[in-house]
């Protein structure tokens, strides 16, 4: 459980100086079209930088914005990615920079004291556990681990028609069939499909189960889902959606699964 993990590291780190604990909503569908966010952004630096004035430490006042800086700057990197919101950590020693773009709302807020400040972040975790998505576009099936939109892990797999076989590939290189035309693989497939995507099954199963996720979104082809979706525990299978985002980059099926079902 990745994203529980990353809050206990988060919480097992304190500084006496200080830890930057950071919310921002960025969810444009919330009335923030005109990136009201970046107002919200300035006021809560401003905050926290008069609260350090009281401070009777002034190497609280230079921590703070060192860090508020490095934010600053890692938020404008990240503002084509960002999605609903942003969480960030980061301790004045430099040894926690924990941050996280994420598919789900939070409330806008800013917090600077020994210790961070995760209560939001695991509600959310409670709410949104770590979930897989399935996505099937006929022979190319890929599995994305993720938790709060936040893409954890991808696993990719390939029917190999040499082999007969399900195959795991790096993305940028899947196997390729030499023994016979586009046509003729098509028509295999078309043959035997749902005896191939039922083998695959339980090796989706098993990446469920390995993981310890809550169960997996099917995403595809209304035909492919329905090859699959019968083979599958109920307790596993947590959705459906009917689309063939195969073509999709990763993120973007992501965001669409959060924005269908969750």
């Amino acid at each position: 459980m990745a994203m529980t993990k990353d809050i206990k590291k988060i919480n097992a780190k304190s500084d006496d100086i200080g830890i930057l604990t950071m919310y921002l909503n960025t969810d444009a569908s919330e009335g923030q079209q005109n990136g009201e966010w970046k107002i919200h952004l300035k006021n809560g630096m401003k905050e926290l930088k008069d609260q350090v004035k009281e401070s009777e430490n002034p190497k609280e006042g230079k921590a703070l914005k060192k860090l508020l800086d490095r934010m600053e700057t890692r938020i404008q990197e990240q503002q084509l990615n960002m999605q609903k919101s942003y969480f960030l950590a980061a301790s004045a020693d430099g040894e926690l920079w924990e941050e996280k773009i994420l598919q789900v709302p939070v409330t806008t807020s800013f917090h600077w004291s020994t210790e961070a400040q995760t209560q939001q972040l695991e509600a959310l975790d409670q709410k949104f556990p770590e979930t897989g998505i399935i996505v099937i576009q006929q022979r190319n099936v890929a599995f994305i681990e993720t938790a709060l939109g936040e893409i954890l892990d991808e696993r990719h797999f390939s029917w190999d028609l040499d082999r007969e076989d399900w195959v795991d590939y790096d993305k940028a290189t899947p196997p390729v069939d030499r023994a016979t035309g586009k046509d003729a693989f098509q028509r295999r497939f078309d043959e035997n499909r749902q005896r191939w995507y039922k083998n695959l099954v339980p090796r989706l199963s098993k990446e469920i189960k390995e993981r310890k996720l809550s169960g997996a979104y099917l995403v595809g082809s209304r035909e492919s889902v329905a090859e699959i979706e019968p083979h599958m525990s109920a307790s596993y299978l947590k959705g459906t959606i009917t689309k063939n985002l195969g073509p999709m980059p990763s993120h973007e099926i992501v965001k669409e699964v959060y924005d269908t079902l969750i």
